[in-house]
């Protein structure tokens, strides 16, 4: 038995036609299924996506699901107008479409549309878990593009043990450019419930692992990011084409008729091809315009050479797309009436969908392939060309298409340049053979060797690999599981004496940019006042925070606190008592204060908390990636000056901190012991490196919980605050 592979995209490969009578299926424009047509040996294939759009009341959906089924192994979602619309239509098509194509200013946002783009990822995430629970849960899931960002993370929250990847067909834009999206947050969010997330180039690569640091203080390894419950592989994996069945489409019968079709538009001049979605991300304006200046530098040339542009319907509905087809067709006319005198015109524009084997007579049949792009993902218009040429041809490249980074023998341009594009125009009519053929050749072969199916075979093998190395190399912390969280509640019900050592910041309340904005909130409070009076059991509050800010939000409370680290440690109702003797100088505080005033200048938004045995240098509110690298640079500084002194240098969450060496957090069990505390129940929780010495102080047999990502001590995980709560509250419903 084949093992199966959910293929989920917003499109089936199919698109369902329905008549009065009865319905058929028709193959749907683009090329995933070809992409991943090579998987079928090895593997079952089931897709599921949108068959396009169908009048339910004319025909039961579960007799389309059945014959989908049963004829292309299909599952069909079935979206309402106002899916269709909202989804599809808006917040995909004039929010995320532009914004990952720097092109902002065609961003049409509507709150409601990001509900229902929301609503019909969920529909989806559904569907696939339904499927997943339904065949086995170890099959792949293999998610496509943009319309489906949040769908990884809805399938994991359902299925943890999920084998997810993503791929992601267009550009991943820069930190800056992400950050103009609303909920950006929940799509990074979303995409990280995946194993492995695959863009088309590696600078896609680097702008999502900045979008991760400058929009959830996320930092990464350069291919790994360690989540709580597993982890993400990122790579570059650049979608190609099939030169096997471009050469097959060559061979039919009918191919010579194309050719014949062609030669009639060309008739014997130099043909200049291009060939788009008629798409505001193509640069077709910018293309016939530096078109048109090439004819005015170069007359004598108009009546030897003709652009025909190929220019495919893409989402009428969008008045954006409306405009640009205006916006073109004027330029083309002008074009034809400054040269309506020669007997034929320069120029001829095809506003339609032609089938393959035509369009690679016109590959076939062109001398030079002039594809322009502002930004692209890859496109495989430029590979395609190439595969149908082999050995002749001048392909014109812009720089800012995916595929540049693979083809750097073509003539590369900058798309929003018309001199420089004229100017390759005129170069590549007058290149000679060899040249064209020394281009072309290293060309077709890199397109030969990193075909599309190279393409789908290396990126499922990287995800089953990250899956399995992920699970081969995860420590003994275990995320805290529904049956474990009631054998915890069963041990604290069981035992006499209790003791919770709870963290603040990061455990029982969220960090906060600015340390003061994190006063307990009425939902921390509520969970405080039923911890307090549950009997027989001692809570602690063990904080890095100065003793009067933790005492004035937790001292209305009968609580211990042990503050600055376990510098200071305060019983119930008790004084403060000093962990180490006030007779021992701090003298460095001061030379230690300058070397952070020093990075505070050259750090904006960085600043210096003052504690009384210890320093800290914040820089939560500081450029992520800059902040991150000064840091670095502080930390080896000071271990370097401060080398031989009893003190300790931590590295923490957006702060670096300097404190007296053997003042930590673990200490507050030594001297619960010396005050003649026994208990026969531990629970420790934290999510900062600080709380690995409460952790490793914990006697064995002790619940210690890691909340967050990272490697710990502890022996359990949870994802973050609002699980840590959840799980007080858990605690709270202890009946004695």
């Amino acid at each position: 038995m084949k093992d199966r592979i959910l293929v989920v995209a917003n499109r089936l490969p199919v698109a369902i036609q329905v008549t009065e009578r009865s319905f058929h299926f028709q193959p749907s424009p683009g090329g995933l299924a070809s992409a991943l047509s090579a998987l079928n040996d090895s593997y079952e294939l089931q897709w599921i996506g949108w068959p396009g759009e169908v009048d339910l009341s004319m025909i039961q959906p579960e007799i389309i699901s059945s014959e989908l089924k049963k004829e292309y192994n299909a599952t069909a979602v079935f979206l309402t107008r106002r899916q269709l619309n909202r989804y599809y239509f808006g917040f995909s098509n004039r929010v995320l479409w532009p914004v990952l194509h720097y092109l902002p200013t065609h961003i049409d946002y509507d709150e409601k549309d990001y509900r229902v783009y929301r609503e019909v990822n969920r529909v989806f995430a559904d569907r696939i878990v339904q499927e997943l629970r339904e065949g086995r849960t170890d099959d792949i899931v293999w998610v496509h593009d943009y319309q489906l960002m949040l769908v990884p993370s809805m399938v994991r929250e359902q299925i943890p043990e999920a084998r997810i990847g993503f791929f992601l067909h267009t550009p991943f834009p820069s930190s800056e450019m992400f950050r103009a999206l609303p909920y950006r947050e929940e799509l990074l969010k979303g995409l990280l419930g995946a194993n492995l997330i695959g863009f088309q180039t590696h600078s896609g690569l680097r702008h999502f692992r900045s979008s991760l640091l400058h929009i959830l203080g996320i930092d990464s390894e350069i291919n790994r990011i360690e989540r709580e419950d597993h982890s993400v592989q990122i790579g570059a994996f650049p979608i190609s084409v099939d030169p096997k069945k471009i050469d097959a489409s060559m061979s039919e019968p009918d191919f010579e008729e194309d050719l014949r079709i062609v030669r009639q538009i060309k008739k014997g001049r130099k043909m200049i091809l291009s060939v788009d979605r008629l798409d505001y991300t193509k640069g077709i304006p910018e293309r016939l315009s530096a078109y048109k200046k090439f004819l005015e530098r170069n007359p004598e040339k108009a009546a030897e050479v003709v652009l025909v542009q190929v220019a495919v319907p893409s989402r009428t509905k969008i008045p954006d797309y409306r405009h640009l087809k205006d916006q073109v067709e004027v330029i083309v006319m002008d074009i034809v009436e400054t040269h309506e005198t020669l007997p034929d015109s320069p120029i001829q524009f095809m506003y339609r969908s032609l089938p393959f084997r035509r369009l690679a007579a016109f590959y076939q049949e062109a001398d030079v392939a002039l594809v322009t792009p502002y930004f692209d993902g890859m496109n495989l218009v430029a590979k395609e060309y190439v595969s149908v040429k082999k050995d002749h041809g001048v392909l014109i490249l812009s720089e800012l298409a995916g595929a540049a980074s693979e083809l750097g023998e073509a003539i590369i341009i900058n798309p929003w340049n018309r001199d420089q594009i004229s100017d390759a125009l005129e170069t590549a009519l007058e290149l000679g053979q060899d040249e064209c053929t020394r281009r072309m050749s290293a060309m077709y072969e890199r397109v030969c060797r990193n075909n599309v199916h190279y393409w789908s075979r290396s990126f499922l093998d990287d995800l089953i690999r990250s899956a399995e190395e992920f699970a081969d190399r995860r420590s003994p912390v275990t995320m805290l599981t529904v049956a474990r969280r009631q054998q915890l509640k069963e041990e604290f019900a069981a035992s006499k004496e209790r003791l919770l050592l709870l963290d603040y910041d990061g455990t029982l309340a969220e960090l906060q940019t600015l340390p003061l904005a994190a006063a307990p909130d009425q939902e921390l409070r509520d969970i405080m006042e039923r911890l307090v009076a549950l009997p027989d059991t001692s809570v602690a509050i063990v904080t890095g925070r100065k003793r009067q800010e933790i005492q004035d939000w937790m001292g209305r409370y009968p609580v211990i606190i042990s503050a600055e680290h376990g510098l200071w440690i305060r019983m119930v109702d008790g004084d403060w008592d000093r962990q180490i003797p006030d007779s021992q100088e701090i003298e460095w505080l001061q030379a230690v204060e300058d070397i952070f005033e020093q990075f505070n200048l050259k750090t904006p938004g960085s600043f210096t908390e003052k504690k009384e045995a210890a320093l800290a240098w914040h820089y939560r509110l500081s450029d992520p990636t800059f902040g991150k690298w000064q840091a670095r640079e502080l930390v080896m500084h000071l271990k370097n000056v401060l080398s031989g002194a009893r003190l300790d240098v931590l590295d923490g969450k957006a702060v670096v901190e300097v404190r007296v060496q053997g003042v930590h957090k673990g200490n507050i069990i030594p001297y619960l012991q010396m005050q003649g505390k026994s208990f026969d129940f531990y629970l420790a929780a934290g999510d900062d490196t600080t709380d690995e010495h409460l952790f490793q102080a914990i006697p064995e047999g002790g619940w210690t919980i890691k909340i967050g990502a990272g490697y710990t001590h502890a022996h359990h995980r949870l994802n973050g605050v609002r699980d840590f709560r959840s799980l007080l509250k858990f605690i709270c419903e202890f009946n004695p």
